[in-house]
């Protein structure tokens, strides 16, 4: 595969991703009528309400287009798909302060550019 059609791929999905994200955050969501009180005073126990802000989906997507690319490098062991997968991650984590798995990720990066450069 070559780095222009990679960066072919990773630009199609790209505006797939935010179109996505532009139709999702427009729609209805779907509303539940059949839950008991009881029941659904136990699952908002649960579950917190918190609406995720403009910037936290979009990682949140960018995340899973980065994981889709590092299933897409199992299968082909190409350094660019594991470079742009890790990035992709990166990106989702730190947004999220999850600050180990962004250390992981960073890790990751390293590895894999170092096995890019050799």
């Amino acid at each position: 595969m070559s780095n222009l059609q990679l960066a072919v791929i990773i630009i199609v999905n790209l505006i797939v991703i935010l179109g996505w994200t532009y139709i999702i955050s427009y729609s209805q969501p779907f509303a539940i009528k059949s839950r008991s009180a009881v029941k659904k005073s136990f699952l908002k126990l649960l579950v917190r309400d918190r609406k995720l802000t403009p910037k936290e989906r979009l990682a949140a997507r960018v995340g899973y287009l980065g994981a889709g690319l590092l299933i897409a490098a199992q299968w082909t062991v190409e350094p660019p798909l594991y470079i742009a997968g890790f990035i992709c991650v990166l990106i989702q984590t730190a947004v999220r302060k999850q600050w180990n798995l962004v250390a992981l990720q960073v890790n990751g990066l390293i590895a894999w550019i170092i096995h890019l450069l050799t």
